[in-house]
C-alpha cells in the first residue's frame, strides 16, 4: 500500500485526519491478513474480501461494517470498482441489516426468483422459514409455479448462506461441488475441503477461486455449531 498517496487521496476527498487513520489501518489489516495467505492488496479479488470478513466475525457479535467502510475507500483510491462495489454492499447488509437477497445467488434461474417474489419470498431468511420440511418445499413449489428442483437448489444455497463469507460465488462453489447444506458442510476435514474445492475449480473452470484454508476451516466450525434446520 502507498500509505502516503492513500492519506492524500482520502484528505481531498473530505476525511478528517482521524478518519483518514481509521481507514489506512482497517485497509492495512485487510493487506497483513492478504500476506499471510500470498495474496496482494491490489490483485484482491471478492472471495478474498469474504474470507477476511468471515475471520473478522468469526467471533460471537464481531462485525466487520467499519473494516468494509475503509476497504472500500482504499479500492477507490486505486479504481477498482468491482471490489469498491462488493465492499459498499457488504456494508450496506451490516448497517441494514438486510437479510441476503436470492437474485444475488450466482447462477440462479432469476424467473424462478421473481416466481418467488411474488408470493413474498425474496431473501434467504424468508426462504428458509418456510421450506424446511420437504412438504413445505413442494407447497411453496405449487403456489409460486415453479420446479421443485430449482426451489431445492435456492433451499440449499440459502442453507450455505447462514454462514458468513458464504454467500454468492461462494454458496454456489460449494453447492456445485457437492456441499449441498450446513450439515454436509460440517462433516468436511478443513484441509481435505480445500483440495477438493481447488480440484473442482481447476477441472469445471469455474469462474472464482476456492477458498483460503482459514476460511475452509472457520466455515466447517462455524457448520458444526449451527443447528440443522432443513430436513432432506
Amino acid at each position: 500500500m502507498d500509505a502516503e498517496a492513500f492519506r492524500h487521496f482520502l484528505r481531498i476527498n473530505g476525511r478528517s485526519e482521524s478518519a483518514a487513520s481509521r481507514a489506512m489501518d482497517y485497509a492495512g489489516q485487510f493487506e497483513e491478513y492478504l500476506t499471510e495467505n500470498e495474496v496482494e492488496l491490489d490483485e484482491a479479488m471478492p472471495p478474498d474480501l469474504e474470507s477476511f470478513v468471515a475471520a473478522i466475525e468469526s467471533e460471537p457479535g464481531a462485525t466487520a461494517k467499519l473494516y468494509l467502510w475503509g476497504i472500500r475507500y482504499y479500492y477507490e483510491f486505486i479504481d477498482d470498482p468491482v471490489m469498491v462495489q462488493v465492499a459498499g454492499e457488504m456494508r450496506r447488509e451490516r448497517v441494514e441489516r438486510t437479510p441476503f437477497r436470492l437474485r444475488r445467488f450466482r447462477g440462479v434461474n432469476l424467473q424462478v426468483v421473481e416466481r418467488l417474489a411474488s408470493v413474498g419470498i425474496r431473501n434467504v431468511d424468508e426462504l428458509l422459514a418456510v421450506t424446511r420440511m420437504a412438504a413445505e418445499r413442494r407447497e411453496l413449489a405449487a403456489k409460486a409455479i415453479v420446479p421443485i428442483e430449482s426451489l431445492d437448489e435456492l433451499v440449499r444455497l440459502s442453507d450455505l448462506a447462514r454462514i458468513g463469507g458464504i454467500k454468492s460465488i461462494r454458496a454456489r462453489l460449494y453447492l456445485d461441488a457437492g456441499v449441498g447444506s450446513v450439515a454436509d458442510l460440517a462433516g468436511w476435514d478443513p484441509v481435505e475441503l480445500v483440495v477438493m474445492l481447488r480440484k473442482h475449480v481447476a477441472d469445471n473452470d469455474f469462474d472464482g477461486i476456492a477458498p483460503l484454508p482459514g476460511e475452509a476451516r472457520h466455515a466447517v466450525e462455524t457448520a458444526k455449531r449451527l443447528r440443522a434446520i432443513v430436513q432432506w
